[in-house]
């Protein structure tokens, strides 16, 4: 795929997504409301929607488009969901040994854990830890793929479209780090706003959250390479929005928020390094270019 259209696709998909979330901004005001949901998840489904229209009137891009279901994307559902939840936790443990807060969900012990707030597939109430992992399991699941149905707007143009482009340009640790900057800037209006980071708008959206998004784009990148197709990393997407965001942001934080932030970003991190490392040797002097070249490819 030619450099011009790479380029081209990034700046149709920022000039139609950022009118629509400075709209949002503007219309709605409170982005963490439900009157927001509407218009955010309408702007998720542009890069799909781009990522079609480019294949469509192009044969080098409809080659790198990476839609079809296979075979090999089952084992990496599990992924997809255990990753994000194990993260979720992850942050949660942290903060709770270093007495920086407590879960307004889960008490736990060592025989079980209680279960309080929020609709989880087993119920709630005290459960031994085989069927508390069980009702974790089947909510992410669950919730995943709910959320994943919007999800799937981005990562078809991220994953399924775009990251096989930029792979076969700049090979995989290059192209997943511009990949999840790319992702990142995206959302740079709401950040700015204060969407996810309230307190810190600004180190939020020029630091936090391009260092999350390019970690998590190596754990996506993965995915969809192992599965060949955007799906696990649609559910993985969805985790992320769902299970992950509702486990960390019921924590109750008895020190600055930033605390609990730091916290996930560390661990989000960890699990970036782990795929990219897993990503490096995956590549192979018959195995740098996982996507095709096409005959246009001006070098």
């Amino acid at each position: 795929m030619r450099v011009r259209v790479i380029v081209s696709y990034c700046l149709i998909v920022y000039a139609l997504s950022w009118p629509l979330q400075f709209a949002s901004i503007h219309s709605v005001g409170n982005l963490e409301s439900n009157a927001a949901k509407p218009w955010l998840a309408s702007g998720m489904f542009i890069p799909a929607l781009a990522a079609l229209l480019f294949a469509w009137r192009s044969p080098s891009a409809r080659a790198a488009l990476r839609w079809k279901a296979t075979w090999r994307m089952l084992p990496m559902f599990i992924f997809a969901v255990a990753v994000p939840t194990a993260v979720a936790f992850g942050t949660v443990a942290v903060c709770e040994i270093a007495g920086w807060g407590k879960s307004g969900w889960f008490a736990f012990a060592q025989d079980g854990v209680t279960i309080s707030g929020r609709p989880w597939i087993l119920g709630g109430g005290s459960q031994s830890w085989p069927k508390f992992l069980t009702n974790v399991a089947a909510t992410g699941f669950s919730y995943a793929a709910i959320s994943g149905l919007v999800a799937m707007g981005e990562e078809l143009g991220w994953r399924g479209f775009l990251q096989g482009a930029l792979i076969a340009r700049l090979g995989p640790a290059r192209g997943i780090v511009l990949l999840g900057l790319i992702w990142s800037f995206w959302h740079l209006p709401i950040l700015l706003a204060g969407y996810n980071y309230p307190d810190y708008p600004l180190l939020g959206a020029l630091v936090l959250f391009p260092v999350t998004l390019v970690a998590f784009s190596f754990f996506l990148g993965w995915l969809t390479l192992k599965a060949n197709t955007f799906w696990p990393a649609a559910l993985a997407h969805g985790a992320f929005n769902s299970i992950e965001a509702g486990v960390i942001n019921n924590l109750h934080m008895t020190v600055p928020h930033i605390y609990q932030d730091l916290s996930n970003l560390g661990i989000t991190v960890l699990v970036g390094l782990l795929y990219g490392t897993l990503l490096a040797r995956r590549e192979g002097p018959t195995d740098r270019i996982p996507f095709p070249r096409s005959n246009n490819v001006v070098s």
